[in-house]
Order: structure tokens, then C-alpha cells, then sequence
């Protein structure tokens, strides 16, 4: 795998900051510190959840690449996650994805049409949507998350929710744990025989937002 993230002896990680141009080395605890949101309280009945978003990072992912939005903690957070588990992440500054594009993806998809993954803004998913088609690839998991300014995330699973083994309940009965759900969700990918065609995704429609609040958009582009 290209720029892979591998754990060395004294358990750090590297993540691809695209802002600098090449790797940044950090310690796993201060990538825990950044994720520190995937540690906080879960809410009350949500125990079989919690035990899930709570293991062990993932020790398999096929994703060629997964993209995050460094400007916001649940992205960094699934960065941290899979970066833990030796995926190769870009922290992609501002929402720009150009330099990964020309850097990690365009070349390789000119080769093969390997899945990529990310938990971006909305505008990201639409740029690698329209790229990736004439590729072969399409959009096979599409996620929204609405994140309020008081903290409180409202989700919508678009596309791809039963493949992934995810659904908006445990979502919602995750609480603050909900990034690591997702990003198992990316690292449990799989290449799967099927005859349907997917079609253009929601991302080019921007959805009414209340004041103060984001929206946050997960995703898998792979052969389909």
C-alpha cells in the first residue's frame, strides 16, 4: 500500500499532512489526545455499542487511502482510528483535496481502481465523485452527519448502509463514540461481486442547515 501508516517499536504512527508536503511522526498518545472525542461517556442503554466502538483499532484494511478533514475532531478522530491500524490517512487542510489527488490517488487509479474512504466536507466527496467515475468507481457508501453547535450529531445513512453493517441506530446510540463505528465500517471494506450500478450520489446537493451547525460526510468510492 502506498504511504502506508505503520506502527514502529515505540508505538508511533505516521499520518500524511498534506498542508506540509510529507509526513509528520506523532506518538500514539498524542494521536489518542487528538481523537480524545472516541473516549468520552456514551449515553445510557447503549453498552453493546459502546463495547464495539471501544475495541481495539482495525488490523485489516484494503483501503487504499482515507481522507480527513483536519479542521474537525469526529474526522480526526477516524483518522486516528485507522492510522492506528496502518491505513494510509490524509489530513487534507481547509477541504482542499488537490494535492492528495495528484499526489496518493490519481496516479494509482490511472493503474487500478482501488477503493478510497474519508470523512470530509461535502464538497470533497463531490469533487472525488466526478473524478472517480470515468475511472470506474462510484460512490458505494455515502453518510451525513449533521454536527450541532451544543455537540449533538443528527445522521443519515444515504447508500450502503447494509454492506457496511452499520445503521443509523447504532450511530445514534453511540453518542460521541459514533467516528470509530465509522471508521470500522471503512476498514471492514470489501470488494464485492455484484451486478448493480450505482448511479451519481447525493453529494452535489448542499441540505438546509441550522445556525451554527456543520455537515460532515462519510464515504467509500470503490469499483461498482
Amino acid at each position: 500500500m502506498l504511504d502506508g501508516v505503520p506502527a514502529d517499536a515505540r508505538g508511533s504512527v505516521t499520518i500524511v499532512d498534506e498542508q506540509m508536503g510529507g509526513h509528520s511522526m506523532t506518538n500514539r498518545r498524542e494521536f489518542i489526545q487528538a481523537a480524545a472525542i472516541t473516549a468520552l461517556p456514551v449515553v445510557v442503554g447503549a453498552n453493546q455499542v459502546a463495547d464495539r466502538a471501544q475495541t481495539n483499532a482495525p488490523t485489516r484494511i484494503d483501503v487504499h487511502a482515507v481522507l480527513v478533514d483536519e479542521r474537525h475532531p469526529a474526522a480526526r478522530a477516524v483518522g486516528a482510528r485507522l492510522a492506528a491500524g496502518g491505513a494510509s490517512v490524509h489530513a487534507i487542510p481547509d477541504g482542499d483535496i488537490t494535492q492528495v489527488w495528484l499526489r496518493h490517488i490519481d496516479p494509482v487509479w490511472k493503474l487500478q481502481p482501488v477503493p478510497v474512504a474519508g470523512l470530509t466536507a461535502r464538497p470533497a466527496l463531490f469533487c472525488l465523485e466526478q473524478l472517480a467515475l470515468s475511472c470506474g468507481l462510484r460512490v458505494v457508501f455515502h453518510g451525513e452527519h449533521v454536527v450541532h453547535d451544543e455537540g449533538r450529531t443528527e445522521h443519515r445513512l444515504l447508500r450502503g448502509a447494509q454492506a457496511a453493517g452499520l445503521s443509523t441506530r447504532d450511530l445514534n446510540r453511540a453518542g460521541p463514540l459514533w467516528p470509530s463505528l465509522i471508521a470500522d465500517s471503512m476498514a471492514t471494506h470489501r470488494e464485492r461481486n455484484s451486478r448493480a450500478r450505482f448511479g451519481p450520489s447525493s453529494a452535489a446537493l448542499a441540505p438546509s442547515l441550522p445556525d451554527g451547525a456543520q455537515l460532515l460526510t462519510s464515504w467509500i468510492i470503490a469499483a461498482a
